[in-house]
């Protein structure tokens, strides 16, 4: 009997559980399955074991073993975090001004703002941003990003030095009101004499912790989006997964989807920020599905497979496809290029990235950010097979391989090779 394991360290409950088991089941039926990480520890150097789980639960310590296949790159915020991505891609186009990402990324600024009486200083630091905003000719609406939260949290648009002044303000308001709120919670959990604690961080539903996150991001805010009739005009973006292997290789997953807002979009509140921030609406801005319940989100038909989208023609979408795959696919070689710190990819791992796409109405398309360990459970249940039909080619791709189990010639594979590029990695 073979001593060749999988393990899949994850809750049964995950959203991708049954998606590798019923994976497993069908190419891998002879290699035992279990999730007992400690194995990884007692591991015999001939055994092969691939482990998928949360980055935190991987054995980095092994990593160097070639019969240990993990789930996650070591080091890539040169992706995942959005200074770092800006700042790789204005290295590469630098260097490659001819690269989609020229066009393709918007114009972006990073700030550090420890508290909100330094943003002055933060903008003095970074001048060219200061001149944008202190210049009354200047037309241009901008979006404020946390570099490394998600969910849309602190996510605000403005327009004005004064407004962005407002913004930070909020922010520590807001937390000085959770904090109270914390320490009333627990004087009223004493006085019950409880002996737990949910040990639950701070939730804030659209704010964020400023002593916690300092580094900011600011971009140019894209006004003009691509609007379809049948969906009531409201905005969308794509999300595209993408899958890493080894050292490297790039496939993009051509079964997309496409995440709504949950009220139409509309273009005059933009218009008259100047004197109506306070008054608008992120509903109709803010594309982050996780934004909504998921009973919502489903009676908003909130989450569309972009292949089936109504209002683009074939040609449409095969024109916005391919500028995703070139984006794609210079994204990848700016991070192996501008900063090997940062994006450091090796042989025996993979890993999915969730990447945002905008479509403005001229059908050009921008990235917006790139996601490791992607929120799949936003695909819904009427949307699975996606999910499904991705993690079974990664594990045809991969896993089989690494198991010397021959993989299936799938007919019409829906994950499309981008970018074969030898790095260093070992």
């Amino acid at each position: 009997m073979s001593s060749d394991t999988i393990i899949l360290s994850i809750d049964k409950e995950n959203y991708l559980y049954d998606a590798f088991t019923q994976s497993f089941s069908k190419r891998l039926s002879d290699v035992p399955l279990s999730n007992d990480v400690s194995l990884i520890g007692t591991k015999k150097p001939s055994q092969k074991i691939f482990q998928y789980g949360d980055y935190e639960d991987l054995n980095f310590d092994k990593i160097r073993d070639p019969n240990y296949l993990i789930c996650a790159y070591v080091y890539r915020k040169a992706l995942i975090r959005k200074h770092y991505l800006s700042h790789s891609i204005l290295l590469y186009t630098v260097k490659n001004p001819t690269s989609i990402l020229k066009s393709a990324f918007p114009e972006t600024y990073h700030i550090e703002v420890d508290y909100a009486e330094f943003l002055d200083d933060a903008l003095y630091e970074c001048c060219e941003l200061r001149n944008e905003l202190v210049d009354s000719s200047n037309d241009k609406i901008w979006i404020l990003k946390p570099s490394m939260s998600d969910k849309g949290q602190g996510i605000r648009i403005f327009k004005t030095i004064e407004q962005l002044q407002s913004i930070f303000d909020s922010f520590e308001e807001d937390e000085e009101e959770e904090e109270e709120e914390e320490e009333e919670e627990e004087e009223v959990m004493v006085v019950e004499n409880s002996v737990s604690h949910t040990g639950k961080p701070k939730s804030f539903s659209d704010g964020i912790i400023t002593s916690q996150l300092r580094h900011f991001i600011i971009q140019k805010y894209l006004a003009n989006p691509l609007l379809l009739k049948a969906y009531k005009n409201k905005k969308f973006h794509i999300r595209t997964y993408v899958l890493c292997s080894g050292s490297l290789s790039v496939y993009v997953y051509k079964r997309m989807l496409s995440l709504f807002a949950a009220e139409p979009y509309n273009g005059s509140d933009i218009a008259n920020i100047d004197e109506e921030m306070e008054k608008l609406n992120l509903n109709k801005h803010l594309t982050n599905t996780c934004l909504q319940t998921s009973e919502d989100a489903e009676l908003n038909n909130s989450v569309v497979e972009f292949g089936d989208l109504e209002g683009l023609t074939e040609e449409d979408k095969q024109q916005i496809l391919d500028q995703i795959y070139e984006i794609v696919k210079d994204l990848f070689k700016a991070a192996l290029n501008v900063d090997r710190f940062s994006f450091q990819p090796i042989e025996n791992a993979f890993e999915f990235y969730g990447l945002d796409f905008l479509v403005d109405d001229k059908l050009n398309v921008t990235l917006l950010e790139v996601n490791a360990y992607p929120d799949f459970k936003q695909t819904g249940d009427a949307l699975r097979s996606l999910v499904y039909g991705l993690i079974d080619e990664a594990v045809n791709e991969i896993v089989c391989p690494f198991y010397n189990k021959e993989k299936e010639e799938i007919k019409s594979p829906n994950l499309v090779k981008v970018l074969e590029q030898a790095t260093s990695g070992y």
